[in-house]
């Protein structure tokens, strides 16, 4: 396995956040301490749902500096009907690589149009068909609906490589938090082994919530710098305790959240995977469940690296145009689409 560590870049300490990520976790007012060990008071019932979707869709910024194609389809998936976005480089009519982008947002948020720059920089810097999928979201439409349109996707891309202009024998899939779970799920259940590369962004490869997880999830398993470290496990807190509202509007009664399609850390076969980068944060919750999804992959003889960026935490992706390491992270992908 490959392992490689991007530095910091305004932050020469150890286990700190860097200088923009604190930036923003401090302006956000003092970390909420008196909950890190707690149990969080507030039931699903209560929860701000149109709250919690709308603080999803911000997106980065567009820094594409070559023209752009970009149009929409409704496809059809089983009995019903999704929106997908497709995005390419204007022009050359060749058969370019595609990639299977999934959005993020906990399986009941988020939104294609939220991570658009994303997909336009990446279909630039890998000079490939990127297809985005409007997966039904949960509660409205849980457990398997979202599988069912990733890989409905999947199946119209290769019916549909010619007009899209891209070659059905070198598809990648890639997607960040939830999209990257979904990801991992979309190549443990593709029979036809189409996908050739799996670029997963700090997915959520767990879905249990943090005292149920098999690896005994606890904040003193990440080093943290001690005058940084009420803002670190806040941001630690904050997604310990989204895992939670996921799990249960994610996952309908009568499945078990411990099921490796649903969480893919526990999937007992991995052989289905191909090669695979997974993109972790220093600072992510779910960093811990995905290096044993990571050692699982290895001890099968998987192909899979590890490209670890220090001082940043869960969501960097969304942060294009003001995080250096967002656009680095696209190019990152980038290069292994090109190359397969």
């Amino acid at each position: 396995m490959n392992i490689t560590i991007k530095k910091k870049l305004e932050e020469d300490r150890p286990h700190a956040f860097d200088k923009k990520v604190l930036q923003r976790e401090m302006a956000k007012g003092e970390p909420m301490v008196k909950w890190f060990y707690k149990e969080d008071p507030a039931p699903i019932e209560d929860l701000d749902l149109e709250t919690l979707r709308t603080d999803m869709t911000k997106g980065g910024e567009d820094i594409t500096s070559t023209p752009m194609e970009e149009f929409k389809k409704l496809i059809r998936v089983g009995k019903h009907m999704i929106q997908v976005t497709v995005y390419k480089k204007e022009g050359e009519d060749i058969q370019r690589p595609g990639i299977l982008f999934i959005h993020g947002g906990g399986f009941f948020g988020g939104a294609v149009e939220a991570k658009g720059n994303q997909c336009r920089y990446l279909a630039e810097q890998s000079d490939a068909v990127v297809v985005s999928p409007e997966y039904r979201l949960s509660p409205e439409t849980p457990y398997p609906g979202a599988i069912e349109d990733v890989l409905g996707t999947l199946d119209w891309m290769t019916d549909h490589a010619d007009e899209l202009g891209m070659d059905r024998k070198r598809i990648a899939v890639s997607g960040e938090s939830a999209g990257g779970t979904l990801a991992v799920n979309c190549c443990l259940l593709d029979t036809k082994k189409r996908i050739k590369l799996a670029a997963v962004i700090y997915g959520a490869l767990d879905v249990l919530p943090a005292e149920q997880t098999a690896y005994h999830w606890d904040y003193s398993k990440y080093e943290m710098d001690e005058s940084q470290k009420d803002y670190i496990m806040n941001r630690l807190y904050r997604f310990k305790k989204l895992s939670k509202y996921m799990e249960k509007l994610y996952v309908p009664e009568g499945f078990d959240p411990g099921d490796g399609n649903i969480s893919p850390v526990y999937a007992k076969d991995v052989t289905n995977m191909p090669k695979t980068v997974m993109i972790e944060a220093e600072f992510d919750y779910y960093r811990l469940s995905n290096e044993v999804f990571v050692e699982k992959m290895i001890q099968e003889g998987k192909d899979v690296e590890v490209i670890l960026y220090e001082g940043l935490d869960h969501g960097f992706f969304d942060r294009l145009g003001r995080l250096p390491q967002t656009a680095d992270c696209i190019e990152e992908i980038a290069r292994r689409v090109k190359e397969m």
